[in-house]
């Protein structure tokens, strides 16, 4: 039996994304796939179990590698406000440093096929506990509005998305309209008045 090699599953899921990117979801195979990272179809049933679990742990594997950027950012600041500003810009870095990554998370949140992959409803959006429970104290402390948390989360990643999409597609000049902007407009919704 052959040994896994953690360069080679990486490999796998990298091209699994450039796959996915260049011919959708449905377009990918296992040839496919075998033909991008270079390997063997065999090789790739050492790592994985078929075509589905391939594209299971390939979303896991993006939405994890989001959720941990994201994660270490809010851990660098204290008050539920500024978590919330820290994670909006860290989720426009994300975008802007690592478009393909959510653009691969993008096509598996807009498919049916997620519901077939056997991935829980809780993972299939891009709502993170941390974010959740930031929310959650800020209300508990009287700083936010008692909105429901996943309606918050909402939100923010369209505006924040939605903007970062803007100034990579040259709609918006990041110089004239900041991101400080929206966090401004985020602030006034989301912050309770005095």
């Amino acid at each position: 039996m052959r040994k896994r090699d953690e360069k080679k599953y990486t490999q796998i899921i990298d091209s699994v994304t450039e796959l996915i990117l260049e011919v959708g979801l449905s377009g990918v195979t296992i040839a496919k796939i075998a033909t991008k990272a270079n390997l063997y179809p065999s090789t790739i049933y050492i790592y994985f179990a078929g075509k589905e679990d391939l594209l299971r742990q390939v979303f896991r594997y993006q939405r994890h590698n989001l959720q941990q950027y994201l994660g270490e950012k809010i851990g660098l600041v204290s008050t539920p406000a500024q978590q919330v500003q820290i994670y909006m810009r860290a989720l426009y870095q994300f975008a802007q440093d690592q478009p393909r990554q959510l653009a691969t998370l993008q096509q598996f949140l807009d498919s049916p096929l997620l519901d077939r992959l056997a991935i829980p409803p809780v993972e299939q959006n891009l709502i993170f506990p941390e974010l959740q429970t930031v929310i959650e104290q800020g209300q508990t402390a009287n700083i936010f509005r008692p909105i429901p948390a996943t309606l918050v989360i909402l939100l923010i990643n369209s505006d924040v998305l939605q903007y970062a999409h803007a100034v990579r597609k040259q709609l918006v000049d990041p110089v004239v309209q900041p991101l400080e902007q929206l966090l401004e407009l985020t602030a006034t919704w989301l912050n309770k008045t005095k």
